[in-house]
């Protein structure tokens, strides 16, 4: 399932670019995570590519058609295949890539190299694994900011979701922070900040609002992703 030279080509040809937003572009930067090397699903997932959709242009396509502002963050051994696909991708213009300054620290250091990059206060960073995040869900936890608050962070399941949440700059230091500690671990600084926290029962309103929260990481949510149309949020 990783993308060829074929692949790019194809999927580049398709016209996968912006959806159709919904009420106004969302002043803040969408910084999309595509650094993991997914195992699970047959290999990196920002190459991965089924039935001629890319998983991670659909998710910058989705990004773009709400934010302002997109960054995809990945590793900077990737950097040149992702120029590749992006050469296509109407939105180009639109999109920066950024890498890791150090290798093998996981997600924590794509949100700290993202934070850093980002023109906006506020950003909304998702993994490049979760095509189908809903523009009303997104749209309602950024309804939820608070100007004396950090950061905005879903509860589902009895868990908070860090990679499908807004953080603002003032989060860097406390990232950086637990880099250099050597706590790598996604929610290793949320001690050190001040979120708002979304309960489930806000979101319970929404028609299947836990598929914005879905990943993908085996063949069987690959189904789940191809059953969704490309052009619904």
């Amino acid at each position: 399932m990783r993308i060829s030279d074929k692949d790019i080509n194809r999927v580049n040809g398709s016209g996968t670019g912006v959806l159709s937003g919904g009420s106004g572009l969302i002043d803040a930067a969408a910084v999309v995570l595509a650094g993991g090397r997914g195992k699970r699903a047959g290999g990196a997932k920002v190459f991965l590519s089924v039935e001629g959709r890319c998983l991670i242009l659909e998710v910058l396509g989705r990004a773009l058609s709400i934010f302002r502002e997109g960054i995809l963050s990945c590793r900077s051994e990737d950097e040149d295949l992702v120029s590749r696909l992006l050469q296509s991708f109407p939105e180009r213009d639109r999109v920066r890539t950024v890498t890791d300054r150090v290798e093998g620290l996981g997600p924590l250091e794509g949100l700290a190299v993202g934070l850093s990059s980002a023109g906006r206060d506020w950003s909304f960073v998702i993994g490049c694994d979760m095509p189908l995040f809903q523009e009303s869900v997104v749209r309602l936890m950024w309804s939820r900011r608070k100007d004396d608050r950090d950061a905005v962070i879903a509860r589902v399941g009895g868990y908070l979701e860090p990679l499908h949440a807004f953080y603002h700059k003032r989060c860097y230091s406390a990232v950086e922070a637990a880099i250099s500690r050597s706590r790598h671990k996604i929610s290793s600084f949320f001690d050190d900040i001040s979120p708002v926290i979304v309960e489930e029962g806000e979101l319970s309103h929404i028609p299947g609002y836990r598929r914005s929260f879905m990943n993908i990481n085996t063949p069987g949510d690959i189904n789940l992703w191809l059953e969704d149309s490309p052009g619904r949020s």
